[in-house]
């Protein structure tokens, strides 16, 4: 009797270890992420890391993960002169991302012109008593330091480009400048 006892446990035993679930690396990283603490996370990170081959289905995840790298690797390369062509403002397509999104900081300056002339049709102080001018050719600027300088109606004056992103207006045969940036 008792032996057949054990006999049935021992094949219950048997049979309830083929339905245990192999654990992914996708459940191991869950339950990583779950962990609140950082620390603790982060070493349940690494012993998944360390202990890959013990997850059913790394081998195959690890073999795409090459593969992706490898064609990652074969893909033709960007040209270098491809960010020095002039930019066109052209009107915006809903189905087309725009690419150079937050990089307008990264645009090659070279080409473009680092003065210009202008001449003031007029100009006015802002309530902060800033200038706020306005040129012949409809660009709209305003002063954006404190610095005085002397400007008429009908005067010609130049814009130069300054060092990160900073422009400053000067007139011929004075000494002194005024920082400004473009309003329209």
């Amino acid at each position: 009797m008792k032996t057949r006892l054990i006999s049935l446990a021992t094949l219950l035993c048997a049979f309830g270890a083929f339905n245990v679930h192999a654990e992914t690396v996708a459940d191991a990283m869950e339950k990583c992420r779950n962990t609140d603490n950082s620390l603790k996370r982060l070493i349940c990170y690494d012993n998944i890391a360390k202990s890959l081959n013990q997850y059913e289905g790394a081998s195959a995840q690890v073999s795409q993960l090459q593969a992706y790298r490898s064609e990652a690797a074969n893909q033709p390369k960007p040209q270098a002169n491809a960010n020095k062509q002039p930019v066109v403002n052209k009107p915006a397509e809903a189905s087309e991302p725009k690419n150079d999104f937050g990089l307008e900081h990264r645009r090659d300056l070279s080409a473009e012109a680092s003065e210009v002339s202008l001449t003031i049709a007029s100009f006015k102080d802002s309530l902060r008593g800033k200038k706020i001018i306005t040129f012949s050719d409809g660009s709209v600027w305003q002063q954006s330091d404190s610095a005085y300088l002397k400007i008429e109606e009908g005067q010609q004056v130049s814009i130069e480009r300054g060092l990160l992103g900073s422009f400053y207006l000067s007139v011929e045969g004075v000494n002194k400048r005024m920082k400004v940036k473009r309003v329209k």
